[in-house]
């Protein structure tokens, strides 16, 4: 087989391309606030202890909202106190250490753009080797392609494993500490828009904005309560009949 420099040179720019977008989404992933909720001071004029529980209804399902008593408020929907990082983060996912922050709102979608990038970047340099040994007579005389080939199948699997995990994730409108805990277990899931919708916000939608002075809002307008939009999704409206310290909500994104 010919394999001279007309024909390797597109599939080095190729490879070239997939790992700068890799480095790039990986940067991206690690430095980008995941939805951290910024903790608030404790209720100094509180003598009462604030109830462990509150609900909202979305979509006809009871949500629990959990009090953080680390960070002082309850934990709007889909929210999770990470332990590594000890705030609560939006839409928490996971705490990721090979990128030394969590996964969540703000960074899922990079974090799933690195993964495409690094399995079409492996898959391509395996492809590469194993036509190099290909060229070589006998096949096994070319021991480095051989080694880098060996090497990158090893990698492949788990990283492989891990991207088919998170699009299975997304088509259920998921995240992995929703599967992993059973969190809609025998109930229906509010979050799902059927399998292309769920691709479509998760990719096409703007970067969702930083939370910042969670109860500011709750203390200028306390009873406040998500209401359906009649298919425009859901926003924030005031209420007499909701408690104290419910939750803020931007660009009606749950």
């Amino acid at each position: 087989m010919d394999m001279g420099p007309h024909k390797v040179l597109p599939l080095a720019i190729i490879s070239g391309i997939l790992f700068l977008f890799t480095v790039i989404y990986y940067l991206q992933t690690a430095f980008t606030d995941p939805g951290i909720l910024q903790q608030e001071s404790p209720e100094e004029d509180n003598d009462m202890r604030s109830p462990l529980f509150k609900y909202v209804v979305i979509k006809g399902s009871s949500i629990r909202l959990k009090y953080c008593e680390t960070c002082n408020f309850y934990r709007p929907p889909r929210t999770s106190h990470c332990s590594v990082c000890n705030r609560c983060v939006e839409n928490f996912d996971h705490h990721c250490p090979w990128v030394n922050n969590c996964v969540g709102k703000r960074n899922y979608k990079y974090f799933f753009s690195f993964l495409t990038c690094l399995n079409l970047h492996i898959l391509l340099t395996i492809s590469l080797c194993i036509v190099r040994c290909a060229t070589v007579e006998p096949l096994w005389s070319d021991v480095p392609s051989l080694v880098l080939a060996v090497f990158c199948a090893l990698a492949l699997a788990p990283v492989l494993g891990l991207l088919s995990f998170h699009i299975v994730l997304i088509r259920l409108g998921l995240t992995t500490n929703e599967k992993v805990t059973h969190k809609f277990s025998g109930t229906d899931n509010p979050y799902t828009d059927g399998c292309v919708n769920n691709f479509i916000y998760m990719f096409c939608r703007p970067k969702p904005l930083r939370y910042e002075g969670y109860k500011e809002l709750c203390k200028t307008k306390p009873r406040l309560a998500l209401v359906n939009t009649k298919g425009n999704g859901y926003k924030l409206q005031d209420q007499d009949n909701v408690s104290d310290y419910s939750l803020q909500i931007e660009n009606t994104d749950i």
